[in-house]
């Protein structure tokens, strides 16, 4: 039986959030109350949802107890468990518990000494500093992310950031929680999107294609601009000369297989796979200094080449083949295919998307990209280092990121330089659990290649694969016609197409960024400029829930003002701005609050409760892998200091020196706090806008 000593130790241990501290309390009230009773039921499975007081009257926060009163559970009428806990909270005298009481049903209701409580919020916050909440709960476990995946043909648009936003998001998210987090940015350049611009380069040089606005790149066009012409040329080219799909194919083939297959060079002699390398190459540098502009950085580029070269893929295929996983028919649509068999009913042809049973490798011997996604796949877990694989690949710095971090590279035949550092092989992916950020139209793919795995034996890390979905970037009707398109059938937003060059370049969308945010204040440094709208752009990326498709509109994705990232940097600019006003002025703020204002203003009760509760809504939105939830509460909590800033006299002018030191604790801690959210959420907190 637990003595009243012995709970009221459990009630004053090592400080926590509120919503632990109380559950902790009714927990040890709860077997106060058994014991009692001798009733025989364990206290830890009786639900302890804590919540908000519906009515302020019953206090700060309550606890519906009407479920524990099954006859399964304990056997009592609601109200008088109810009115026995609260017996029991109320002898033990806690300085913290102003009031305890039940009402009817059976809610135990706590009012909480306000001041005091929210002088512990604050204490518990700023002696953690940058680490309030962190957790040690993922430390030990290796997690490897893979996102951006942009295929390396043409310049990035603005469907890739919310990729890009969103994996780097959570990879943050993840390292509050004490995971060791490798970001991986995977390059798909020995597909059809590379294999097209290849065939653009050399149609070119053989006078054979000719782009609207002029063959050679315009003045000032970056590369990566360039490839998108050429890639759109192309596509109107295929169309046209339907024979020209066999130099794609050509293409591929060499590609995959080398420079030295067959049909390898265009009839100028150019080496296909050698031009795809290098294209390759300047498109993903390219693509890294735009996220670099959004404050994303990775660990390691992983390059389909690699795995092709290296061999994984073929011998992937061997194993499954060993293993009786594959079939290969001999008559039908699927006739000279390799194939999965993945369902039931009739295949589809080898092109599609979406096969009852999925293709890996093409009647032509060109692997899909499935078959290269699972040998991928295999490999994260470390699962190739089994002797049956007998793969090995080479580590080598890429270069330093703006943010220091060091990023390195498979190395592939077409990597250009020589590095003098290589990598120790097993520091790279053997991780215990995969997240693969991908659109929702990769779903089913996704799905064979967790299956895969298991088919293979590897249930733990099929079990441990999360295909994190999330739906497509769309235009909004004002956005689409913007670009020309026709919008006369009325829809509310249309799908871009990068093909038909209907789409918004990630570059040009912060390039609008930045412009709009010097067109609100036009002294603002071109800095602040640039870090203003990286906030505004990644904040509208992650700020819907996954399943949501984002209608894009340019307007209300760079708005300075409501549920925008621009608003949560105001809101922690104005924090300092208080702290540096009040050292202006010659208050210091005092290092211990020794008297406490005998009440506290509802908005500063709100502001500090939402403040409190940051470790565990942190907590909770990692669990889920939910960025969405994490910019939720960034917002609410820039939304309660804007409360709390206006419903208060300033701070400078506070004569009350109780009121004056409480407040400026309050706007120190709410400055930490919003530090370590804005930073998780991948912003460059800025001081003064």
């Amino acid at each position: 039986m637990t003595t009243s000593t012995e709970a009221q130790e459990t009630a004053e241990a090592a400080p926590r959030d509120l919503h632990e501290y109380l559950s902790a309390l009714v927990r040890e009230a709860a077997r106060s109350y058994l014991a009692r009773e001798q009733i025989d039921y364990p206290v830890e499975e009786l639900p302890i949802d804590l919540g908000f007081s519906a009515q302020a009257s019953f206090g700060d926060y309550s606890v519906p107890l009407m479920s524990w009163a099954a006859k399964n559970r304990l056997g009592r009428p609601p109200l008088v468990i109810a009115e026995a806990l609260a017996d029991y909270l109320r002898s033990l005298n806690l300085p913290t518990l102003q009031e305890v009481t039940a009402t009817r049903p059976g809610y135990l209701n706590f009012r909480l000494n306000r001041p005091l409580v929210s002088r512990d919020i604050m204490v518990r916050v700023l002696e953690a500093g940058p680490d309030f909440g962190q957790s040690e709960t993922g430390v030990g476990t290796k997690v490897v992310v893979e996102h951006t995946n942009i295929n390396s043909n043409k310049a990035a648009h603005v469907g890739h950031l919310r990729n890009s936003c969103l994996g780097d998001t959570l990879v943050r998210m993840l390292r509050t929680q004490g995971y060791q987090v490798e970001a991986q940015n995977y390059i798909d350049d020995t597909g059809v999107q590379v294999a097209d611009v290849v065939v653009g380069f050399t149609l070119l040089k053989e006078g054979r294609l000719h782009l609207p606005e002029g063959d050679e790149p315009l003045p000032g066009e970056p590369f990566d601009y360039y490839c998108s012409r050429v890639y759109v040329a192309v596509g109107k080219a295929y169309d046209e000369q339907p024979e020209l799909l066999e130099r794609r194919h050509a293409v591929l083939r060499a590609i995959e297989h080398g420079s030295e297959a067959e049909a390898g060079r265009s009839e100028e002699g150019a080496d296909y796979a050698a031009l795809a390398a290098d294209l390759s190459q300047r498109i993903v540098q390219a693509h890294l200094k735009t996220m670099s502009r959004l404050n994303i950085s990775y660990d390691l580029l992983t390059w389909e080449s690699a795995i092709l070269h290296s061999g994984l893929w073929r011998r992937t295929f061997e194993v499954l083949k060993s293993r009786g996983l594959l079939r290969r028919p001999e008559s039908g649509k699927l006739a000279g295919c390799w194939i999965l068999p993945f369902g039931e009913g009739e295949s589809q042809d080898e092109e599609s998307e979406h096969t009852l049973d999925k293709v890996l490798v093409k009647s032509d011997g060109t692997a899909t990209y499935t078959a290269k996604d699972i040998a991928y796949q295999l490999w994260k877990f470390g699962l190739t280092d089994d002797p049956a694989f007998d793969v090995h690949f080479t580590f080598v710095p890429w270069g330093r990121q703006h943010d220091g971090r060091l990023l390195w590279t498979m190395r592939t035949p077409g990597l250009q330089g020589e590095a003098s550092q290589e990598g120790d092989p097993l520091r790279f992916g053997h991780a215990q659990r995969v997240i693969n950020v991908i659109d929702v139209r990769q779903s089913y793919a996704q799905q064979v290649v967790y299956e895969s795995l298991r088919r293979l034996g590897y249930e733990e890390q099929a079990s441990n694969s999360t295909h994190l979905a999330y739906e497509i970037v769309t235009l909004s009707a004002a956005t689409a016609a913007s670009l020309g398109v026709d919008t006369s059938d009325g829809r509310e937003f249309y799908p871009m197409s990068g093909r038909k060059g209907i789409e918004i370049k990630a570059d040009d969308l912060i390039n609008a960024a930045i412009a709009r945010m010097k067109e609100v204040k036009p002294d603002l440094p071109d800095e602040t400029a640039a870090i203003l709208g990286a906030s505004a752009i990644r904040y509208f990326m992650i700020r819907f829930s996954l399943q949501q498709v984002i209608a894009l509109d340019m307007e209300e994705a760079l708005r300075p003002t409501g549920d925008t990232g621009v608003y949560l940097q105001y809101a922690y600019a104005r924090a300092n701005s208080i702290l540096r006003r009040l050292q202006e002025s010659g208050y210091e703020v005092p290092e211990r609050l020794e008297e406490l204002p005998p009440v506290l203003e509802q908005s500063e009760w709100e502001l500090l409760r939402h403040i409190d509760a940051y470790p565990r809504r942190l907590a909770e939105a990692t669990s889920h892998l939910a960025p969405n939830l994490l910019a939720a509460y960034a917002y609410d909590l820039a939304a309660h200091f804007s409360d709390f800033y206006e419903h208060t006299p300033p701070i400078v002018k506070e004569e009350d020196q109780r009121v004056k030191a409480f407040r400026a604790w309050i706007v120190r801690t709410t400055a930490q706090v919003m530090n370590n959210a804005l930073r998780t959420l991948g912003f460059i907190p800025l001081e003064r806008v």
